[in-house]
């Protein structure tokens, strides 16, 4: 946790918060779509990192936030590998024996 998948140990979100905004203001004042320059922006970036797409590197992100600022608190993150519906899958109430 903490590194980049090109080996770069820090990622400043400041610098990709400002970075975000400037793209933000600029795509507006062109009058050119939002969601466009932001997913092109993230793209970019998520690449200059190393990553593949959008998901794995805001998800990066995080992770390298919260390891920044715990401090000396112990974390554990939990990834599930599938989430899904427990309402009616498989079936109604199949999950009650389980609790």
């Amino acid at each position: 946790m903490g590194e980049t998948l090109n080996g770069t140990s820090f990622l400043n979100i400041e610098e990709e918060l400002e970075l975000m905004n400037k793209t933000l203001n600029e795509a507006v004042r062109a009058q050119k779509g939002e969601k466009e320059a932001m997913t092109e922006l993230g793209l970019k970036r998520a690449r200059l990192f190393g990553w593949p797409n959008t998901y794995v590197f805001t998800k990066a992100m995080g992770e390298m936030l919260i390891g920044r600022l715990r401090e000396n608190l112990p974390i554990v993150i939990i990834r599930p590998t599938i989430i899904t519906s427990t309402f009616k899958e498989p079936f109604p109430g199949w999950i009650e024996g389980f609790r």
